[in-house]
C-alpha cells in the first residue's frame, strides 16, 4: 500500500474489466477470508464486479497459498495508517487490547469497497474505526473524539491532493445553477470534539515518545500505560484544519459561532440555503470567513 493513497471521493465508474480484476487481485492479497471465498466460490464473490470469467478462471488457476506469500504484507500497510491515526490507533489497541482488531480492517467491507471502488484507504480506516469505537459505549469516548481530529486531518490532506490534480472534491454533485454560492476553501475542514480532545491527543503522543525509547517495554507486565487520561469536559472545542506546505495540516482554534457557517459550506450554499441552516445573519458571517480565505465565492 503506497504513502501516496492515491484515492479519489467521486464516485468510481464501473472500471474496465482488467482494471477491476486488478482491484480483485489487490483485495486477495491482504484478505486471506476473501481468498477462500473466490476459490470456493467465484461467482458469488465477484458477483457484479465485472469481472471476466476467463480472467477469473486464471487467478484461481494458481495455488491458494501464494496469496499469503509474504506475512508482512498487512504489517507494512497498517503501519502507514497507524502514522496517520497515531493517537486513535494507541486508544483503541488500548481497549481491545489485541492486534487482530487492528488487522481485521483489512477483511472489512470498508476496506474492500475502498479498493475495488479506488476510494481513499486512510479514510476508509476511518470508517473502519468509526464502527469499532461506536460499539465500545463509553470506555472509548476518548478514541472518538480523537478519530474526529485525525479523521478530519486525513480527509483535509486528502482535498488538497485533489485539488493538485485538478479536482475538486467540495463541488462533487454540484450544479452551478445561479447566483452567489458559498464554499469551504481547498482543504478546510471544520471539527468539533469534546474539550480535552488536544489534551489527549498530547498526552497519548508524549507516551507513546516514551515508550518508543525502550521499545521491549512492551513485553513487560508492568509498562507504563497511556491511562489516566485527560478528563474530556461537558462542552465542546471547535477547530479549523488547513492544509499546509508538504502535504501536512495546521489546525487552528475556531470559534464556536463560526464553526456552523464553515460547517455548512462543506459544499456550496447559496444565501437562502446558508440562512436557513445557520440562521439569518449566516451569510453576513460567511462573507467575514471569505476575507479570512476560509470560505470562497462559487
Amino acid at each position: 500500500m503506497s504513502r501516496d493513497d492515491r484515492g479519489s471521493f467521486e464516485e468510481d465508474p464501473d472500471p474496465a474489466p482488467y482494471v477491476a480484476l486488478q482491484r480483485i487481485a489487490v483485495r486477495m492479497l491482504f484478505d486471506p477470508s476473501f481468498v477462500g471465498r473466490v476459490y470456493d466460490d467465484p461467482g458469488g464473490a465477484l458477483s457484479g464486479l465485472n469481472a471476466p470469467g476467463d480472467l477469473v478462471a486464471q487467478l484461481v488457476a494458481n495455488d491458494r497459498r501464494l496469496w499469503n506469500a509474504d506475512p508482512l504484507r498487512r504489517s507494512r500497510a497498517l503501519k502507514v495508517l497507524l502514522e496517520e491515526f497515531k493517537v486513535t490507533s494507541t486508544l483503541a489497541l488500548a481497549l481491545s487490547g489485541k492486534l487482530a482488531m487492528l488487522e481485521a480492517f483489512f477483511a472489512s467491507t470498508a476496506f474492500h469497497e475502498a479498493v475495488q471502488r479506488r476510494g481513499y484507504m486512510a479514510l476508509a480506516f476511518a470508517d473502519y474505526l468509526a464502527d469499532d469505537l461506536a460499539g465500545r459505549g463509553p470506555d472509548a469516548v476518548h478514541a472518538r473524539a480523537v478519530l474526529a481530529l485525525e479523521a478530519a486531518m486525513a480527509r483535509s490532506r486528502r482535498m488538497a491532493r485533489q485539488a493538485a490534480r485538478g479536482r475538486d472534491p467540495s463541488l462533487n454533485g454540484a450544479s452551478r445553477g445561479t447566483g452567489d454560492r458559498m464554499v469551504v476553501a481547498i482543504g478546510r475542514v471544520a471539527v468539533r470534539a469534546p474539550e480535552g480532545t488536544v489534551a489527549t491527543v498530547q498526552h497519548v503522543e508524549r507516551w507513546l515518545f516514551e515508550a518508543a525509547l525502550v521499545p521491549a517495554l512492551a513485553l513487560c507486565e508492568d509498562a507504563p500505560r497511556p491511562e489516566p487520561l485527560p478528563a474530556l469536559g461537558p462542552d465542546f472545542e471547535h477547530w479549523l484544519v488547513e492544509p499546509a506546505d508538504s502535504d501536512d495540516v495546521e489546525v487552528a482554534t475556531l470559534g464556536p459561532e463560526w464553526f456552523p457557517v464553515v460547517d455548512a459550506c462543506a459544499r456550496p450554499r447559496a444565501r437562502s440555503e446558508l440562512e436557513s441552516v445557520v440562521g439569518s445573519d449566516g451569510w453576513e458571517r460567511a462573507a467575514s470567513l471569505l476575507d479570512a480565505g476560509v470560505l470562497r465565492r462559487w
